[in-house]
């Protein structure tokens, strides 16, 4: 009986770090924004960006008038990314988003 009980504590445990193992699934969304005019405009979006908790990456390009942000859902939505590139004074006037394994 005892060995069945640690037996089933093992088989617990690697179920656990297999599930922890697994990497998170990420979005992408791209922002199109009205307002950058130069590279300071572009800088200080992905800043702002990078600065919303669940963002691991971002960029912005001031001459396409996009700005991208990679994230956890689980921590960050579209709106709260939106807010913190409108905070700036920019304008978002659309966004497109895709899941992204990695």
């Amino acid at each position: 009986m005892l060995i069945g009980w640690a037996l089933g504590i093992v088989v617990l445990g690697l179920a656990v770090a297999a599930a922890a193992g697994e990497q998170a699934e990420t979005v992408r969304t791209v922002f199109t924004v009205e307002g950058m005019h130069c590279g300071g405009c572009s800088a200080a979006i992905t800043a702002a960006l990078d600065k919303v908790e669940g963002v691991v990456e971002s960029s912005a390009d001031h001459e396409k008038g996009l700005a991208t942000a990679v994230y956890d859902p689980g921590k960050a939505g579209v709106e709260e990314l939106e807010a913190a590139i409108e905070k700036l004074g920019y304008t978002v006037t659309g966004a497109t988003t895709e899941a992204v394994k990695g």
